[in-house]
């Protein structure tokens, strides 16, 4: 079923999964409603549940005053993000964490990654060589020392995280001093 109603902007939003609210174009969505079951609510939003992984999303039409809110709020996350990022490279290198040096020899080390909506912060291997035979430090080599360095240098620094296992996991609205 096509949903004319989003064609003023093009775009339909839905609540993202950290928080914020996203858009999806139109033309998308339809695909989506034409090949998965769709429920229609009275406020003029719609949930699609998707066959293949029983996963389901709700969508709404989105307004040009959605449409610019949300990129203004996305926005603001993704600048937070980067100067969180900054933030958290800082305090693990004043701290004397042994930090990843780009394809360097030897350059292993705990890398700070700043994604769209997270910064994620975990070992990073310099070389494949490196990979295979260097001890692992993050988790179990060393009894996984350089990963308790950082646990602690980030809760020393007054930083929020949640563990992910592999990796640490830091978000602009959990760290918003930055």
């Amino acid at each position: 079923m096509t949903r004319s109603v989003a064609r003023v902007t093009g775009y339909y939003q839905y609540a993202g999964s950290t928080g914020g609210r996203g858009l999806t174009e139109a033309r998308i969505v339809d695909a989506q409603t034409a090949a998965n079951p769709t429920e229609d609510h009275a406020d003029g939003s719609f949930t699609v549940t998707f066959s293949r992984t029983g996963r389901t999303m709700t969508y709404r039409p989105a307004t040009p005053d959605d449409v610019a809110a949300i990129m203004a709020e996305n926005g603001a996350r993704i600048d937070g993000n980067a100067r969180l990022g900054k933030a958290v490279a800082a305090a693990l290198r004043a701290a004397g964490v042994q930090m990843a040096r780009y394809m360097q020899r030897d350059g292993s080390g705990v890398y700070v990654h700043v994604g769209g909506s997270w910064v994620s912060v975990w070992w990073w291997y310099a070389t494949e060589q490196e990979r295979r035979t260097a001890p692992a430090p993050w988790i179990d080599g060393e009894s996984g020392v350089v990963r308790t360095e950082v646990v602690a240098a980030l809760l020393h620094a007054g930083f929020r995280f949640t563990d992910k296992g592999s990796d640490l996991e830091l978000t602009y609205e959990k760290n918003p001093q930055v």
